[in-house]
């Protein structure tokens, strides 16, 4: 059976905190004046449909019976004293969390990253805490805060290969927002990176922002890292982080942060097992307008490929996807079987070069090939591929790109369209089977 809670050490050095005291509800601290209180918030698995989790938050009350945002009550504190609060409500939260006799799952507790320095090494810390209430290490994630950069040090994460050295997770916190930026990532190694809760509301406010996400998703799992999404309130939240492959999520749809885990998850299975059937919907939906826009774009590329298979010039065919005026094309080009680009792109009339971009004209011998819709394009002739949004090099904004190969004048080309994110195909965006 776990030790007393109310004789726990929580630090690495041996000094105990101000004890825990028993009440109602669990277990609970003071700290100068103010009442410490545990909360509980589930983790789920999008994939494993299910809570693998529980993130353990702080709830601070003053004497007034007023609460206090655990941000504020850190700012109040700073070096040793710092290191105690931290440690104290790591202490309370696996007390809390143990007493709930809570059988699987992972234990998120938070950090500050000053409380990692090399005296008082996060492996050692934990080590005594699991040791105190006999709790297998390998379920504690280790929630680092994000801070400002020059005030962070993390000797303990990065002495260590990235497979090996700890038995417990690594997860960083506000990834997106403040001083968090890959600097960290490259730095911890972390098991689990969290995208603060800003990205998570801009990821369902426009195509651009589902994009961006995606694309952030993408390197953070080269990296090596799942991915947490936080803050999660809305279905249409959800459906944007499950379709950019987010691998964690944890907000107000699955459930609001309580003093008992089983209370804040009571909800979370039933949603878990919906979301599945609740993707398939968006995504139907979602497909409907792919249909409809890609046959447009469809239509006016294939106009555009007769006239140069015909015999006809880049301006012709330019004149022929301008003219369908489903396209809303804003530039073609065409490039060989190598991606070099030979001829001037056209401009649809009214369409400005800014000053700013003047280097980047003419762009004749600009090469094309490492983009995905030439290599699509080359891939399947004759079928017009669409990728983005991506940055385009003309004009400094997000565009898509059409390309179709062909065969004409005793060679391949590819010929492209550049057309705004409003006008795109509002496509998911395409990533390599596996």
């Amino acid at each position: 059976m776990p030790n007393d809670p109310s004789n726990a050490k929580a630090t690495a050095t041996g000094s105990p905190p101000a004890p825990l005291q028993r009440r109602a509800a669990g277990w609970g601290a003071h700290w100068h004046g103010c009442a410490l209180d545990s909360a509980f918030q589930p983790v789920l698995s999008i994939t494993h449909q299910r809570v693998v989790g529980y993130e353990a938050l702080l709830r601070v009350t003053d004497e007034s019976g007023h609460t206090v945002a655990p941000a504020d009550l850190f700012a109040t504190v700073e070096g040793a004293e710092a290191q105690q609060l931290d440690a104290l409500a790591r202490c309370l939260h696996l007390a809390n969390f143990v007493e709930q006799r809570v059988e699987t799952g992972w234990i998120f507790l938070n950090t500050l990253p000053r409380s990692a320095r090399a005296a008082d090494p996060a492996q050692a810390a934990i080590d005594g805490l699991c040791r105190h209430f006999d709790f297998p290490h390998e379920r504690v994630v280790i929630e680092v805060l994000e801070q400002r950069g020059g005030d962070e040090h993390s000797s303990f994460v990065d002495e260590r290969a990235p497979a090996g050295g700890r038995d417990f997770l690594v997860a960083l916190d506000d990834f997106g927002a403040g001083f968090s930026n890959f600097d960290r990532v490259w730095r911890y190694r972390p098991d689990i990176v969290k995208l603060d809760r800003s990205l998570v509301t801009r990821a369902a406010s426009g195509e651009s922002h589902v994009a961006f996400i995606s694309e952030l998703v993408s390197i953070l799992h080269h990296a090596g890292t799942m991915v947490l999404a936080e803050g999660v309130e809305t279905e249409p939240q959800l459906m944007v982080l499950m379709q950019a492959d987010v691998d964690l999520v944890q907000g107000f749809w699955f459930g609001e942060p309580q003093a008992s885990v089983r209370a804040a998850s009571a909800a979370a299975p039933a949603l878990a097992q919906s979301m599945w059937r609740r993707f398939a919907d968006y995504q139907r939906s979602t497909e409907i307008i792919e249909q409809v826009n890609f046959g447009a774009l469809s239509h006016a590329m294939l106009c555009g490929a007769r006239v140069l298979t015909g015999g006809g010039t880049l301006e012709a065919a330019a004149e022929a996807i301008f003219g369908d005026g489903s396209s809303h094309a804003q530039r073609v080009f065409t490039a060989d079987e190598h991606g070099e680009q030979h001829e001037p792109s056209i401009a649809m009339p009214g369409v400005g070069r800014p000053a700013r971009f003047a280097p980047f004209y003419p762009d004749t011998n600009s090469n094309w090939s490492r983009r995905e819709y030439f290599r699509r394009a080359l891939a399947a002739p004759g079928t017009v591929a669409v990728m983005g949004p991506h940055y385009s090099l003309s004009d400094g904004e997000l565009c898509y790109t059409a390309a179709i190969a062909l065969d004409y004048g005793g060679a391949t080309h590819v010929l492209c369209a550049d057309f705004p994110p409003e006008h795109g195909p509002r496509e998911r965006p395409w990533r390599k089977p596996g």
